[in-house]
């Protein structure tokens, strides 16, 4: 043992007195350079590659419309937030009574302030400043992160972090001109509340002395302010405040169970205020809302408070007796408090806590058909995390790799440091407790890779970092060293030098043109020039936002991105069904015009999960559409020998494989076909020689296939009448249909010719499909009326007349009309036709008229104006409304609805036998003031007492629960204010 000594103390001696070896003027002059490249050359490098990362997110504001959907809905609130500071209510979304605007509203009152106070001086429009706002955070991110990784480990860590982060494609996605999302804000304002944390946590001043002190408090408010606006800029959010509560109570525990006593009272002394004040202060905004989550904000508090609790023992146990006299009584301490701590916090949340990291991750049939939601695989994580791209598609996923391997160098050195009894950095606790936090959320949902793109990239930063760092602590001269680091520098330089040329590439290609297809520009726009400024249209949720967008067609949308997620399944039920099945109160929404795509038979897969035709199964692995054409690999062919029709398939190992579909519909002939011996459950639509489409049986006769392809269901003629006098095509481009619904609507007219009523020759006059003229004259007709939804209830029919648009006659005929839109049946009557250009039949009934444009206020509060008072209670109330017209006797009511579903085969949504068959139904009218008299526009303001029974909803539900049991799922109750008149609906209109 002795002699070991004395060799190590040998060998130190003779590197003591080993002659340096003397260095080149070269390398002397590189000495000279290297520290103030490193002081201001990265500083300026920096600054250039984040002017160049502002360049290319700024590619795509030259468009004329946003690329993100989602963006169009935040463009119009930050509008609203430009004139009115904080928004409140948004008029366009969810009809018919509008928004009251939730969630974090930080996210438009920050750039609106910017807007209003510097960018308008300048000359900028709204839409100017709002499509360069992401673009100018994502520039201030790279500079922050540049100055983060710099603070909490080097110099070259923050540079190499700056310069992967400007070219990332998981930064790129959320920073790019046109997708102006809370993502970006909240990363921005996150980096610099955690550089201002460090700052202040550095600086050794007592806070007791406020002179010498000042710079310390002046970074103490900052971490406050940056936090605050943080969490006002996104919902999500959440996930920054978390990090920092973690890291409260990870560091503390680390250095209470190495004895760092000391260390443990400074760190709660100075940090544990700071937290506090954050909390505290957050709390107000929540209610305003500047900041949209205060139930996570009073679980952050509670959080605090147990972890003042714990320091406390820490602090003070021995004193009650407890025994902290090394590592493992410690450490025994802590995890004995700990989880009395986790069987507390059961009690209190219940089995909700397991579930309070899923977050919303596919915990419901709707979320699990969002793709934001789905779980990332390896292949998703390389794409996003790539430095090279070839077509767009992330090829080595080298940033987090290097990630990785930067965290396991963090644990190695913070695990090395403990056992050598060096305490470890708050720095390091906080780097690896942010890493650790956002890999788990990446690997959640892909939503989060951008929130992640923080903590990975400035992992990869640090093992750079750590290898020129490393050089940097060599025995060498500073000359020698500045030279390994330089070369070292100039092997890795190549990466961000790929990335900027790969992300320039794929920034040209999105520039390259409009995401709003010229077919959806055109239908939008025209529906802003011909349709009423109270419209409403809906087509599948995701275009929501374009329908309501003031650059498109400025028209209330029924379900959009992020609201009236109820109206999803209903929709999806309407597209993925036919005939009765197919039927919802459209009316209740205020439809006017319903939209669809053919571009959606892509989507058709969650349509018809969520409309309850298909299984979980089906949805995961039959697909709904299966283009068919030489481009797709495939060819149609029919076999003369055994009369049959198949499609022919050569898979990539060059076999060949022939489906033989159920039927084949000939849409350039109108034939159908039937194969005898089908091996698929598809139907092949063939729209040409050359080009067909499968579809699968359950939903090949749909709604959806009807009106996106103009056609009709052979099997079932009546029923695509209805549906087409319903819905009447009015504009028709590029795949993209218009149809303008009709909720009455006549999809047939007999005439009887011979005999009687009751037993007589009736003969055709009109249908959908073969509109004729009516014979003038006295005539017996048998009208079909289609009453799409909702029942025909006490209704009058009015025949008019008209010549050259001026009514010439007027007749009713008939009064108390019942028509049950389950079981029609037709109504038999006379008319004596004159002689006239055009004729119409009105039914009049009680129906819902107008729409809300205001908020509604209750006891002088802004309430939710679809559940504006809850049941058992009553207020005052206040809203306005718009109308079309006059009207002398309107009643004002509380329209009670609920959206189910019910699920015959269980409720585990992971089946594959899983299914829902949903429903909307209205509950109740309640009454609040009747024989109101309206005025046309939008200036009505009207003023009410509102009482709402206690048990408007639970009677109607616990029969359902009665009838249903558990397989019986509330998926959303409205109390919406309506109002309702005698309405004329024109149901026929003819020559």
């Amino acid at each position: 043992m002795v002699k070991n000594v004395d060799k190590k103390k040998k060998k130190e001696k003779i590197k003591q007195t080993k002659t340096p070896q003397k260095e080149s003027e070269f390398l002397k002059k590189l000495a000279g350079i290297y520290p103030k490249l490193k002081a201001y050359g990265l500083a300026l490098i920096v600054l250039l590659v984040a002017y160049y990362g502002y360049i290319i997110r700024m590619k795509t504001a030259k468009l004329k419309y946003l690329v993100d959907p989602d963006t169009f809905y935040h463009f119009e609130i930050f509008k609203e937030a430009v004139k009115h500071g904080i928004p409140s209510y948004f008029a366009y979304a969810d009809p018919p009574t509008g928004i009251k605007l939730g969630g974090s509203l930080g996210l438009y009152v920050i750039p609106a302030k910017v807007y209003n106070l510097v960018f308008s001086h300048l000359g900028y429009s709204e839409l100017d400043f709002f499509k360069m706002w992401t673009p100018l955070v994502g520039a201030i991110t790279i500079i922050g992160v540049y100055l983060l990784g710099r603070k909490l480990h080097s110099d070259w860590a923050g540079f190499w972090a700056a310069v992967f982060l400007a070219f990332s494609y998981s930064n790129y996605t959320k920073t790019y001109s046109g997708n102006a999302r809370g993502e970006a804000p909240f990363l921005m304002f996150f980096v610099f509340a955690v550089l201002a944390m460090a700052y202040y946590l550095d600086e050794r001043a007592d806070l007791r002395d406020l002179r010498k002190a000042w710079k310390k408090l002046l970074w103490g408010v900052l971490f406050i302010l940056f936090s605050w606006l943080f969490m006002m800029s996104w919902d999500g959010s959440q996930f920054g405040l978390g990090v920092l509560i973690a890291f409260m109570g990870i560091h503390p525990i680390i250095l209470f169970t190495f004895g760092r006593i000391k260390e443990l009272k400074r760190f709660a002394y100075e940090f544990y205020p700071l937290m506090l004040i954050v909390l505290l202060g957050a709390l107000p905004m929540t209610g305003i809302p500047l900041i949209g989550y205060r139930p996570f904000i009073i679980f952050a508090l509670e959080v605090y408070l147990f972890i003042v609790a714990l320091t406390a023992v820490m602090l003070f146990g021995e004193k009650v007796g407890l025994n902290y006299s090394d590592k493992k009584h410690r450490f025994g301490t802590v995890l004995g408090i700990g989880l009395l701590g986790l069987i507390a916090a059961y009690v209190y949340f219940g089995r909700d806590l397991w579930k309070f990291l899923r977050g919303a991750y596919q915990s419901n049939p709707l979320y699990q058909t969002v793709a934001e939601l789905a779980r990332p695989n390896w292949a998703y994580v390389k794409n996003v995390f790539s430095i090279h791209y070839v077509n767009g598609t992330g090829q080595d996923g080298i940033l987090y790799i290097f990630s990785l391997v930067g965290f396991l160098i963090l644990l190695s050195r913070m695990g090395w440091k403990l056992y050598r009894g060096d305490i470890t950095g708050y720095k390091e606790v906080f780097l690896a407790t942010y890493y650790a936090a956002a890999t788990y959320f990446l690997w959640t949902a892909v939503r989060f890779s951008f929130q992640a793109s923080g903590a990975v990239i400035l992992l990869a930063g640090l093992l750079l970092g750590e290898f020129i760092v490393a050089i940097e602590r060599m025995d060498e001269r500073l000359g020698t060293k500045a030279m390994y680091a330089l070369v070292l520098i100039l092997l890795f330089l190549p990466l961000p030098v790929i990335g900027a040329r790969d992300m320039g590439k794929m920034a040209d290609s999105m520039a390259a043109g409009e995401q709003v297809p010229e077919s959806w520009q055109n239908t939008l726009l025209w529906m802003k020039d011909n349709t009423n400024p109270l419209d409403s249209a809906t087509s599948w949720w995701d275009y929501g936002y374009w329908i309501e967008s003031s650059l498109l067609s400025h028209r209330r949308a029924s379900t959009d991105g992020g609201h009236a997620y109820d109206r999803r399944y209903i929709l999806a039920d309407f597209f993925s069904h036919s005939g009765n099945e197919a039927e919802q109160d459209f009316e209740a929404w205020g439809l006017n015009y319903l939209i669809t795509w053919q571009s959606d038979i892509y989507k058709f897969n969650a349509i018809s999960y969520l409309g309850g035709a298909i299984t979980y199964g089906e949805y995961e692995h039959n697909p709904m559409f299966m283009p068919v054409g030489p481009q797709y690999g495939s060819t149609m062919v029919f076999d003369n020998q055994s009369k049959t029709y198949y499609v022919r398939v050569v898979n990539r190992n060059g076999q060949v494989l022939q489906y033989v579909p159920d039927t084949i519909v000939d849409l350039s002939t109108g034939s159908v076909y039937q194969n005898k011996q089908p091996n698929v459950p598809y139907v092949l639509y063939r729209f040409s020689p050359n080009f067909g489409l499968l579809a699968y049986d359950k939903i090949a006769f749909s709604n959806f296939v009807q009106l996106a392809f103009n056609y009709l269901d052979p099997r079932n003629i009546t029923d695509s009448m209805k549906l087409r006098a319903n819905f009447k095509l009015v504009k028709a481009e590029g795949g993209v249909n218009t149809y303008r619904f009709q909720p009455f609507a006549v999809y047939r007219i007999d005439m009887l010719t011979n005999g009687t009523v009751e037993n007589g020759t009736w003969q055709q006059v009109y249908s959908t499909f073969l509109p004729t003229k009516l014979p003038v004259g006295n005539h017996t007709f048998r009208i079909y009326i289609s009453a799409f939804g909702r029942d025909v209830k006490d209704g009058t029919l009015i025949f008019e007349a008209y010549n050259n648009g001026s009514l010439i006659e007027r007749e009713t005929l008939a009064t108390g009309l019942y028509i049950n839109h389950l079981n029609e049946t037709p109504i038999t009557l006379s008319i004596d036709v004159p002689n006239a250009t055009d004729y119409r039949l009105v039914l009049v009934q009680e129906g819902p008229v107008g729409v809300l444009d205001g908020p509604v206020k209750v006891n002088g509060k802004e309430v939710n104006p679809s559940f504006p008072v809850a049941p058992g209670e009553s207020g005052d109330m206040e809203l306005t409304a718009a109308f079309r017209k006059d009207y002398a006797n309107v009643t004002l009511a509380l329209r009670a609805s609920i959206v189910y579903y019910l699920t015959p085969n269980g409720n585990d949504i992971y089946k594959d036998d899983f299914y829902l068959d949903p429903y909307q139904e209205i509950v109740a009218y309640i009454p609040v003031k009747e024989g109101l008299a309206v005025k046309a526009g939008n200036n009505n303001v009207i003023k009410a007492h509102v009482s709402v029974p206690e048990d408007v909803f639970s009677t109607y539900i616990e029969k359902l629960k009665e009838k249903y049991g558990d397989n019986f799922v509330v998926y959303r109750k409205r109390l919406e204010p309506v109002f309702l008149a005698q309405k004329e609906y024109t149901i026929w209109e003819g020559s």
